[in-house]
């Protein structure tokens, strides 16, 4: 896979260099290294807006939808759990798993009547628009892990409570794509029976095209791309291709959500060692 960058159709590089945002700077320190003095004006810039619209409690809006993506927004910048605002939103969301699902406990929701509809209506970033409580959960789980805290007992709670009760298709095809990215990256599950069930219900559910039935390409792409998982590999191989293709003449991605879907794509590329 590591000449796939002979077949864009153009520089994707003439996109993401242009980009003023978390997955701008993202992009262009981890996958083009190419990061700049400009990168850091604009980090600090973007810190300093998410700061400030952070509540005192920790949250964003009181809603996890809104402070999961800042959250994930200030892991894309660059920043730690030893930032103030990452440390605080972290906690918020530790507050909030006090929901128990089917008799399995751990799981987090913020009983915002607002969260669904913004959930529904949101589709920035790695999770997609489920089950509420299924979205909450497995982002931020994801989150935890992008900060460091595998090992802390409550998210820990959260995984064991998943590996209790989940298949590929308890539910929809958001729901499906959600959890099992949660699963293949955590310690606990990337190896379990429940992540190897769910990339093989992906396997089977992957076209000639290289697309998953059902499933958006994007993101399903994405998160096979963080699986060692040898089943995981080759569909991420099949679809390659399709992914290729798919590049719009800006070197971009995607139509309605473009720099959610390139970074999808390129980060994809960057974990299966393709850039």
């Amino acid at each position: 896979m590591r000449n796939s960058a002979t077949a864009f159709k153009l520089d994707p590089f003439s996109y993401v260099g242009k980009l003023e945002s978390p997955i701008g700077v993202y992009l262009r320190r981890e996958v083009f290294r190419k990061e700049t003095s400009a990168d850091d004006m604009l980090k600090k810039k973007l810190y300093d807006k998410m700061a400030q619209g952070q509540s005192a409690n920790g949250s964003w809006n009181q809603l996890l939808v809104h402070t999961a993506n800042n959250l994930w927004n200030l892991a894309l910048l660059g920043y730690t759990a030893e930032d103030a605002s990452v440390r605080h939103g972290l906690e918020w969301l530790l507050s909030i798993q006090r929901h128990v699902y089917h008799g399995y406990p751990g799981f987090f929701h913020s009983d915002n009547r607002k969260e669904s509809s913004t959930m529904r209506s949101t589709f920035y970033g790695e999770f997609g628009p489920g089950c509420t409580i299924f979205y909450e959960t497995a982002y931020a789980v994801h989150l935890f892990h992008l900060f460091g805290f595998d090992e802390n007992k409550q998210v820990q709670r959260a995984v064991n409570s998943y590996l209790q009760f989940w298949k590929p298709t308890w539910c929809s095809a958001w729901c499906t794509i959600n959890v099992l990215r949660m699963l293949i990256e955590h310690p606990l599950s990337k190896e379990s029976k429940q992540a190897e069930d769910g990339v093989k219900y992906l396997a089977r559910k992957q076209t000639k095209t290289g697309a998953w039935k059902g499933f958006s390409f994007y993101h399903t792409f994405h998160a096979l791309s963080r699986s060692s998982n040898e089943v995981a590999q080759k569909q991420v191989r099949k679809a390659l291709p399709s992914a290729l293709k798919r590049q719009n003449k800006s070197g971009s991605w995607g139509k309605k959500e473009t720099e959610t879907e390139t970074f999808l794509i390129l980060d994809a590329l960057r974990n299966t060692g393709a850039l």
